[in-house]
């Protein structure tokens, strides 16, 4: 016969075929990983920031509607149903009741943790508020149910919930009009006979030592809110 057998691979061939598509199918694995990784990332970041804004819309909410009540304290003193400082704040607002109507509450907002692991919390804490209630401001959601004249009121008890998850520190700037009419930040709003014109807010994000990193707008967009009976008081609110 004078047609030549035809060849076939050789083992060495063959082995560095078997490597390459090795090679080809790694390099293809890990291209899906990191992209697979990337998606996640970017879906997790979506969500909190839209968690982030419905937390900082409900905020916004009790802010707006903060009531310029007046409340006696433990030491006699009248002042205006609001008392905070740098990183937590207490106030009656409007929350809607069981049955559809709205009732006034206290309302702190303060940030808690970390506890058993968990990372640092935005929590709100409420009271039904009761007319009439003497107010222990270094503990206001804990009052001891006494009364204006003496008698003892029966108070419910305080409900806390977490907003989100995450918040390393608040930061809290009230705004006042000085006896010249010129506006000013303070650092706290504590016995004041009305309101602060504005109230300004930031949530600071844990980073990965679960201290205070810098602020994030799309973690959360500095918030300030006005009173609604300064909405149309005449003032030029910054």
């Amino acid at each position: 016969m004078n047609g030549r057998q035809s060849q076939g691979f050789t083992l060495v061939e063959l082995l560095i075929a078997l490597l390459l598509t090795g090679l080809v199918a790694m390099l293809v694995f890990g291209a899906f990983r990191i992209a697979t990784g990337s998606w996640e990332r970017v879906i997790r970041q979506q969500e909190r920031a839209h968690e982030s804004y419905l937390v900082q819309s409900f905020v916004r909410r009790l802010l707006e509607q903060a009531q310029p009540l007046r409340v006696r304290d433990t030491e006699t003193r009248l002042s205006v149903a609001m008392y905070g400082d740098a990183q937590q704040l207490t106030f009656v607002t409007e929350l809607p009741a069981r049955r559809g109507s709205a009732q006034l509450y206290w309302c702190q907002l303060r940030v808690k943790g970390p506890d058993n692991g968990q990372p640092r919390q935005l929590i709100m804490t409420t009271r039904v508020y009761t007319e009439g209630e003497v107010i222990d401001w270094q503990n206001p959601l804990e009052s001891s149910g006494e009364g204006i004249n003496g008698e003892q009121i029966a108070l419910t008890e305080p409900q806390e919930r977490v907003l989100l998850q995450g918040v390393a520190e608040l930061e809290l700037e009230y705004l006042y009009y000085d006896e010249s009419d010129q506006p000013e930040w303070r650092r706290e709003w504590q016995d004041q006979s009305v309101l602060p014109y504005l109230v300004r807010l930031r949530a600071l994000p844990e980073d990965d030592n679960g201290l205070a990193g810098e602020a994030v707008t799309a973690f959360w967009p500095q918030l300030t809110v006005s009173p609604t009976e300064y909405r149309y008081g005449g003032k030029t609110l910054l």
